[in-house]
């Protein structure tokens, strides 16, 4: 999670469609943290999946269409804000802290 909050935070043009798709649901890139993304080969294109985290603490999980040949954005399949669905935890047993938890304390590190 860390490594993939720090490449956006610090490069945030290294993924431009990401910056379309966070405009365009009136997210700004400066006011939160991207916490997950995979990318997964599709016949049409690449599809990226992942978790937008903003500074309110609100998740956003997200689906798009990603060309190969110059990453520019296919299409949205998914965009919604699934914060209700995040547990935020800091003591879960067996398991430590939540992914929701990790997610805003790697936040609140990367905005200090």
């Amino acid at each position: 999670m860390s490594a993939t909050a720090l490449a956006f935070y610090r490069q945030p043009n290294s993924i431009p469609w990401l910056l379309a798709v966070l405009e365009s649901y009136q997210l700004s890139p400066l006011n939160g943290i991207l916490v997950h993304l995979v990318e997964i080969f599709e016949q049409e294109g690449n599809v990226n999946a992942g978790i937008w985290l903003t500074a309110e603490h609100e998740f956003f999980e997200f689906e798009v269409m990603v060309s190969r040949d110059n990453e520019e954005l296919l299409g949205v399949e998914q965009f919604e804000n699934v914060t209700n669905t995040i547990p935020i935890c800091s003591h879960l047993p067996g398991i430590g802290q939540s992914f929701g938890a990790l997610a805003i304390q790697q936040l609140s590190e990367l905005r200090d």
